[in-house]
Parts: structure tokens; sequence; C-alpha cells
């Protein structure tokens, strides 16, 4: 009898992690800022970057903290609305509230994709940001989607907690709106307890997003942003303190090359447990 897949607990942290963090545990060394270059959390912005085959990459305390800082960062007004779809979670509509902004549901349909009639309904002159979440891996189309906010002039966040190493016609969840945000809660394919990070290619956006993370001072001199782009909003920005510690930087690096296997172990157990749905009167 063919042994069913475990599809209940996460995979274990790679021994790699150990070294460094042992590293950290004697230094004490915690703080992303205290290191001159290249701190672990410095190097995961880099790593994910490439992955994504994006620019920039801001990495932060939870993928509600990207989420708040993309709306900040765009410099949205208070009480403006932003379009998310009726199938999130509690995160987004909560991110959109501490944003200042109000969240507008538009409808999903069975499938759990974005209904577009609904959505280019909605999407009127009073909308000012969208946010796109790829709940459970469940990708609307994002062709229509950028199609319609791009003739609008409506930016797209794409919340992809759920659907890191999800692909659009050979593009990147993620990577397809103005800014991606990813999780590293331990119920997603990359474990750290609790963390999250931003991609993205525009500067000016990140730059600010950096400073309102908590690159506090000069701080912000440490990230791979064009200094004029930093430089211009020096001290013009709240600091809402969102950053990510080096020691969980440590747990999710090592993380990163499994990410391929994951998706395909993770495509595998749907697969048995939906033959098993499907089998069952």
């Amino acid at each position: 009898m063919t042994q069913a897949p475990n599809v209940y607990d996460a995979d274990p942290i790679p021994e790699a992690a150990r070294a460094e963090i042992d590293r950290m545990l004697q230094s004490g060394d915690l703080f992303r800022y205290t290191a001159p270059e290249n701190a672990p959390v410095t190097l995961l912005e880099h790593e994910f970057a490439d992955l994504m085959g994006s620019r920039y990459a801001l990495a932060v305390s939870s993928c509600s903290a990207a989420l708040f800082l993309s709306l900040k960062a765009l410099g949205l007004p208070r009480d403006a609305r932003v379009l998310i779809p009726g199938f999130t979670f509690a995160a987004v509509p909560s991110a959109v509230i501490h944003a200042d902004c109000v969240p507008v549901l538009c409808e999903v349909a069975e499938n759990y994709r974005i209904d577009m009639a609904d959505f280019e309904a909605r999407l009127d002159g009073d909308i000012s940001a969208v946010i796109i979440s790829h709940m459970r891996g469940h990708t609307s189309d994002m062709d229509a989607i950028m199609a319609l906010c791009d003739a609008a002039g409506v930016p797209v966040i794409e919340d992809a907690a759920h659907s890191l190493g999800t692909t659009w016609h050979g593009r990147n969840i993620g990577t397809i709106g103005t800014v991606g945000c990813f999780s590293f809660q331990s119920y997603k394919l990359i474990n750290a307890g609790e963390g999250g990070i931003m991609v993205t290619d525009d500067a000016n956006l990140v730059a600010r997003a950096v400073i309102m993370s908590g690159a506090y001072e000069h701080s912000w001199m440490k990230h791979d942003v064009p200094a004029e782009a930093m430089q211009a909003w020096q001290n013009k920005l709240p600091l809402y303190n969102l950053r990510l510690s080096n020691l969980s930087a440590a747990i999710i690096r090592p993380q990163l090359p499994e990410l391929a296997r994951r998706v395909r172990d993770g495509r595998r157990n749907h697969d048995h447990v939906a033959n098993l749905l499907n089998a069952s009167p």
C-alpha cells in the first residue's frame, strides 16, 4: 500500500541555518543595521530580488506590514478607496484600514478568482489602488486586471502571501503589478515563524517604503536603492518600525533554494487530497 504524503507538517529548517544563527547568538548581532554591510537581512533582500527577477526587495516584519507600507508608499490620500477581492484574508482589509484608506470589495466567482465583470464595474474614478489577493494559489486573470488598471492609471499591489512560486504566463506572481508582497509566516512555503518581504522595480516607491519601515537617520544608506531617491524623502516621512531581524533572515535564506521542490511537493499533496475527495460519493 502506497503511503500517503505528509500534508500537515512544515519542512524542517535547513541545517545550513544553524551556523549563522549560532554566530549571531554569540555576537548578539541581531539588528539589521548594526553591520556596515552584508547583514543577513540585506543579503536576503538581494537574493529574493534575484529569485523573483525584481530590482528591489525590502524585508519587513510580516506580509501585512508589506501591504501597509505599499499603500503608504503610493502616497494615497486619507480615505482613498482600495479595491480588493471578496475572497481574501482579514490582513488585507486590515492593512487598508491601517493605511487610512477604505476597502471596497469586488465579487469572486465559483472558481475562487475575481469576477472580471464586477471588477471592471467597480474600477471607477473613485478607486485609487487595487490589491489582488492570490488566495491559496488561485490566480485571477492578471492580463485583464493589468489592462484595466493601466488604462485607468490605478496601481496594483499583489498580495502573494499564498503564492510564492506561482507563475502567470511565465511571469512570477508578485512581479506583475507595481509591488508584490510575500509572507514568511509558518504556514507558508518559506517559514520564519513571522516575516514578510515586498518587491518592486520602482525606486521612488521602495525609497519611501525603506524609510517608513524604520531606516532612521541615515540607515537607508545600507540599502541598494539610488541615493537620490532616498535623499528626496529623508526626514519627510513617519517611521513605523516594521523591520525584519537578522535572526529571521538567517532562517529564511537557506530555504530559498528549497522553493521549487516545495512547490512540487505542495502540488502533489493537493492532488492526493483532491483525488480522494473526487472519489468520495
